[in-house]
């Protein structure tokens, strides 16, 4: 059985790794990248029924504003507004993190914890089982959906407060050099339910 400071010490290293090569990323490696995941998003559409059901149901659509050169996902955010879903993005405070709908992310995004830019304080935040799909970000992914976030735990105890038969779907996206065989995990931590690897 591996203990928890191996699995710590593992996450660890992959972060570190993966955030170095993020780091070398150009504006049109992104560029691209951001193209490829709203391909990737349309064609789960097309060849996903399960997928393409949630999609026409949802009303309330949650994604991120990139940092550090993490996948973008604006051009992904234009479809899904042009589709007439909302879209929401996450504020955190202290441990505590909450969706907020926003229509217009260079108007409404302002920086804040992490400098990540997010909703202003006071905006008000949307409840999670009112959220149908969760577009979220990771350091690394594997196949079977585990996921290695930045390290705050902040997707993991946000889903973990909603009630299991009314959790959103959850699509975590990232590029190639980002996928794994298998990331290390605790009981802690939610595996997505479908990735988009570009």
């Amino acid at each position: 059985m591996i203990g928890q400071d191996d699995i710590f010490y593992k996450k660890t290293r992959i972060r570190a790794q993966i955030r170095e090569q993020r780091r070398l990323l150009s504006p049109e490696d992104l560029s691209r990248a951001q193209s490829e995941l709203l391909t990737a998003f349309k064609d789960a559409l097309k060849d996903d029924a399960y997928f393409k059901s949630v999609f026409t149901g949802a009303r309330n659509i949650a994604l991120y504003e990139s940092a550090r050169n993490e996948l973008p996902c604006d051009a992904l955010a234009d479809y899904i507004r042009k589709e007439g879903k909302s879209t929401l993005y996450p504020r955190t405070s202290g441990k505590d993190m909450e969706f907020c709908i926003i229509t217009d992310p260079a108007k409404e995004l302002f920086p804040g914890n992490f400098g990540i830019l997010e909703p202003r304080p006071g905006m008000p935040s949307v409840k999670g089982e009112d959220i149908d799909i969760v577009i979220m970000p990771g350091i690394a992914f594997d196949e079977d959906g585990g996921r290695v976030g930045q390290g705050g735990g902040f997707y993991d105890r946000w889903i973990s407060s909603i009630p299991e038969d009314k959790r959103p779907l959850l699509i975590g996206v990232c590029m190639s050099f980002q996928m794994m065989t298998k990331v290390p995990s605790n009981s802690s931590d939610i595996p997505a339910d479908v990735v988009l690897c570009v």
